[in-house]
């Protein structure tokens, strides 16, 4: 958001509420209050398909211990 030193009052009204319908910050905020706004404007992590879909991979785990059970490197 840029605002220009001679903007008339009408204007910058217009600017911010143009920011607030677009997704936009609407007033100039520090650095930390700009973290906390790329935090909020992620994917919430029950919409993400990478983490819902998840299942862990136990074939090649139980393959791997079998393996490995076989040279004598893992017991229980």
């Amino acid at each position: 958001m840029q605002f220009v030193p001679g903007m008339s009052n009408y204007a910058f009204r217009m600017t911010r509420l143009s920011n607030r319908i677009f997704g936009e910050v609407a007033r100039p905020t520090t650095s930390k209050s700009m973290k906390v706004v790329r935090l909020m404007q992620k994917k919430p992590a029950d919409l993400d398909p990478y983490i819902v879909n998840y299942y862990p991979p136990h074939e090649e785990y139980s393959k791997l211990i079998r393996t490995l059970r076989e040279h004598g490197l893992f017991r229980r």
